[in-house]
Parts: C-alpha cells; structure tokens; sequence
C-alpha cells in the first residue's frame, strides 16, 4: 500500500511539474496610478533634456508633459511632422501604456517563447486613446488587405539564467488602432516585429544579481536619465514592483510599419519604437531546475513499474 501510494504521488508531481516546464504566463505593465491621460517628456535629443522615464533631475516640467513620467510607451516618430508641443524626434503614440500581454515560455525546448494575446491600450493626448494589439493567423488583419502581416511566428526565445544575461527576444505581428477612424480600427501593422530585453526574476534585482549580468537599455532611449541602467533598475522599478512580482520583463522594439492607413499622416517611411516593462506574478522555472525535476520523478515512476512485475 504504502508503495502504491509512493509511485501514484510521483506520478501525480510528474505530471505537474510537466505542467510548469510549459505553461501561458500573464504579465501586467507596471504603470504609475497618477498618470492617467497625461504626456510624457520628449525623448532625449542632443541639447534637449527629458526622457521618458519616471520624474528625475533632468526631466521637462512643462504643463503638458507627464509630471510622473511613465515606464511602459509607443512613440512615433511621422517624416515630416514637428508638433509644436515636441522638438524633432519622437511625437505622439500611446502614452504611459496600460494592459498585459500572455507569453506561452516552454524552457524544456531551448527556452521558446510563443506570444498567445497582447492587448495595450493608452493616449494620445489627455482626451485621445490608442491601442496595440495582437494580430493572429485568420484575423482581420492578416486579411493580405494590410500590408505582409500572416499573425506568424509570433514568437522567440528566452534564456533563462544570468550567464545569457537573462536574454528575451521575440518576433510578432501587431496593429495600431486610434481615433483615426474610431474604434475598433486598423491603422497601422507590423509584421515580424522584433522585441528584445531580459525576462529576469525579481530576486535577481539585487546588487549581486546584476554584478552577474549585463542587463541594457539596447535602444538608448533612457539615456540622459542615468549613466547606470542597472541602477534605475534597481532604486526605480523594483521598489514599485507589487510584493508578490516573480518575473520583470523589459522589452524594447523600432521598426517602420509596414502599413499604413493612407489618410493617416504617418507613411511607412516613419518609425515606430516602444519599450515595455512588466511584471509576473506566476513563477516561470528556471530550465535545469525543470529538468532535473522532470528527469528524477520519470525514474521514480519507471522504477515503480518495474518493482510491480
């Protein structure tokens, strides 16, 4: 008996841990509570100071900018177009980003990472919203009417451990939506889009955590908020992470859409950039803990098989 329930409790922990090597995890942006409806600080332009980032020394104060900065963004940048409230660079997009995103992480085939649902939302200005969003094999806007847009792959890879500085990279397709039309609406798409940054556990944000990796801000949009990004991580984000936060992701992408709504003002000659930063609540195990995990229970049950002939 007491063998019997030896092998059906080994079972039953294979069976889980088979559902922890590969499981959907929702991630929420990290945003501020008081941010609602305002505008960020222009991007860093040579003799221009701002970021976009939360409030710090350098930052624009004016009225029309957001006072509490914002972590999560899209900005775009249309050829040809100075609004009078930036100065050349980046204008307009979704602003201080709210919403969540599902990645389906599988570490026991070489760290993949699918992209199940994504679903952004944000201003334009303080009376104007936006949305990016998913597009997936059969939506409309992989109808062949927007541009090369097939809602493939959808996907990319994790490294998950300090050695590979925690390294997340994944390829989607997406749409913008605003007020262009009212919503719901189609207004820009991006095929095979590239996000890259680092999936890192929150108890890696420590000093000793990032003397073990090289964590960056790849695009350089953060630069004249501090000389240490790793510092920002840590004195900034991690203290507003909520106390049950077991994952920071922070991922950052640019590209030119590849379609465009012809009356829109924003041609495929402009740029679109956007950094995310999110957090999970759900553990997302690390891939030689999985393993081993896996490897010594199917022992266990296969010596239990044996031992019953």
């Amino acid at each position: 008996m007491r063998k019997t329930f030896y092998c059906v409790t080994a079972l039953a922990m294979l069976v889980f841990s088979s559902g922890l090597m590969a499981a959907p995890v929702e991630f929420t942006l990290l945003t501020h509570g008081d941010n609602s409806g305002r505008l960020p600080q222009p991007s860093a332009v040579p003799g221009v100071s701002g970021d976009h980032l939360i409030q710090t020394s350098d930052d624009i104060t004016y009225a029309s900018y957001n006072p509490d900065g914002c972590f999560s963004f899209n900005f775009t940048n249309p050829v040809g177009e100075w609004p009078p409230d930036y100065p050349p660079g980046y204008a307009e997009g979704i602003h201080s980003m709210t919403g969540s995103l599902v990645l389906d992480v599988d570490l026991t085939d070489g760290g993949t990472v699918g992209v199940n649902e994504l679903a952004y939302n944000g201003f334009i200005t303080s009376s104007k919203t936006a949305y990016q969003h998913l597009v997936k094999p059969g939506d409309p806007g992989a109808d062949g009417n927007h541009g090369p847009v097939n809602g493939q792959p959808n996907s990319g890879s994790y490294s998950a451990s300090a050695d590979s500085d925690w390294a997340f990279s994944v390829s989607i397709d997406w749409y913008y939506d605003t007020p262009f039309q009212k919503h719901p609406s189609i207004d820009m798409t991006f095929n095979d889009y590239a996000w890259d940054g680092f999936l890192v556990p929150v108890a890696e944000l420590t000093s000793a955590g990032m003397e073990a990796a090289v964590l960056d801000d790849h695009l350089g949009y953060f630069g004249g908020t501090s000389e240490d990004f790793e510092s920002w991580l840590l004195n900034e984000v991690e203290p507003r992470l909520p106390a049950s936060a077991q994952y920071l992701l922070f991922a950052q992408g640019e590209a030119h859409p590849d379609w465009t709504h012809p009356m829109m003002g924003m041609t495929t000659d402009g740029l679109v950039g956007e950094t995310i930063v999110a957090y999970t609540e759900a553990v997302v195990p690390e891939p030689g803990t999985a393993l081993v995990l896996g490897l010594g229970l199917w022992m266990v049950v296969l010596r239990c098989r044996i031992s019953r002939r």
